[in-house]
């Protein structure tokens, strides 16, 4: 490898942690396309900033022999890229061709297989099910009525398991239910994305509602289907698990969300700005029945250090999130999308991932008689001097 090469590398997940009692980080794929993790000291973290496409490897010698405080090898440099190369986490010829044959394969699977399991619950169908009915066995308040519309988590299921609990224990639906699911496209570059893949779980198959997947895709001039960010992708997986545990005989409408903020940030309405939203709209709103029901897998507030912030996040800041998340939430139930917006705005230092899936909620029942009720709220620590808030909620009309 030449002196001269200058590394590029892919958007990934840094997770701090100790390594044999040293400070390290892990580099893993948010998309999944290598399934491999690689742990780095700590300190090395400069150099990662630096493969940008606009430093070479000697560049990189010296930020590392600064960052160490001894003398780097060109050598050391060249096996550290190499490896990196070797993972797919640089951009180049190494990562086109594992992304052409990861990709092919996606789309032609008949299902979506689990992402998730074997690491963020059980692969095995009793265990998952005995984990599960530890979770919904939490101490939660009990909810007043039945939900059409739920607010549930998506955060880890250890981590949020009382907003999973209260969420899914008063959720109830009827035979042949048509289940639509919001969640967050964490690594989703389009607006809006359809799944046309049944999900595959360890407790069994969880449909699409075929049908009203034709009559969606005859109504929207781009679904983007089966786009790669769905196969990865843990807001509406979590979703699927206690839908799959607690009923039967229902199908679903899985559908990720991308980030509005952009639009708030330069004070546009997101359905004034892109058309696409408003085909969604009219879509849902005409299709929409006494049999289909509304599912949101999101969290809110992501505050502290693991998320931009200068300061560490703490009980101070874990109330406010509260605070600013219950008046979201008040918004919502109001049915008053102009108030709903605001105070979206309002919330945007707060980092609610699940704000997309909030706006297009608020404006598919704007103007309706909503009752809405709080089942549970929380902020969760979430690494060093960081946290996320969670709720469970209900809307019902």
């Amino acid at each position: 490898m030449s002196p001269d090469f200058t590394p590029v590398l892919r958007p990934l997940d840094l997770i701090p942690f100790e390594w044999q009692g040293r400070p390290s980080l892990i580099l893993r794929d948010p998309l999944g396309y290598t399934q491999d993790f690689l742990v780095i000291p700590q300190p090395l973290a400069p150099l990662l900033a630096l493969m940008d496409g606009r430093h070479n490897l000697r560049d990189l010698q010296v930020a590392a022999t600064r960052s160490l405080g001894r003398l780097v090898m060109l050598e050391e440099i060249v096996s550290l890229v190499e490896k990196l190369e070797s993972y797919g986490f640089l951009e180049g010829e190494t990562f086109r061709k594992r992304k052409e044959t990861v990709e092919a394969e996606w789309r032609a699977a008949r299902v979506r297989p689990p992402a998730c399991a074997g690491r963020s619950y059980p692969a095995d169908r009793q265990s998952l099910e005995e984990f599960l009915a530890r979770i919904l066995s939490e101490e939660v308040p009990s909810p007043e009525g039945k939900p059409r519309v739920l607010i549930a988590p998506h955060l880890d299921l250890g981590s949020g398991a009382r907003g999973f609990a209260a969420a899914y224990r008063a959720l109830e639906l009827p035979k042949g239910a048509r289940v639509l699911l919001f969640g967050t496209g964490h690594q989703l570059a389009h607006p809006v994305s359809l799944l046309t893949k049944d999900f595959e779980t360890p407790l069994g198959t969880v449909s699409v509602d075929r049908v009203f997947l034709e009559a969606l895709e005859s109504r929207i001039s781009n679904c983007f289907p089966d786009d790669f960010a769905h196969r990865n992708e843990h807001s509406l997986e979590f979703q699927i698990l206690f839908l799959r545990y607690r009923f039967s005989d229902f199908q679903v409408i899985p559908v990720l969300f991308g980030a509005m903020e952009r639009y708030l940030a330069e004070g546009r309405d997101p359905f004034e700005a892109e058309p696409l939203y408003r085909e969604w709209l009219a879509a849902l709103r005409d299709l929409w029945d006494e049999k289909t029901y509304l599912v949101l897998g999101i969290d809110f507030a992501h505050l502290g250090l693991r998320y931009g912030d200068p300061r560490p996040a703490g009980e101070t800041e874990g109330r406010r999130a509260i605070a600013q998340d219950r008046l979201l939430l008040e918004a919502l139930f109001s049915g008053n999308y102009d108030r709903f917006l605001e105070e979206a705005r309002r919330s945007l230092p707060f980092k609610v991932c699940g704000l997309s899936c909030l706006l297009f909620t608020a404006k598919l029942f704007e103007g309706q008689n909503l009752r809405g009720q709080i089942y549970y709220q929380e902020a969760v620590p979430f690494g060093p001097g960081s946290l996320v808030s969670i709720a469970a909620a209900g809307l019902s009309f």
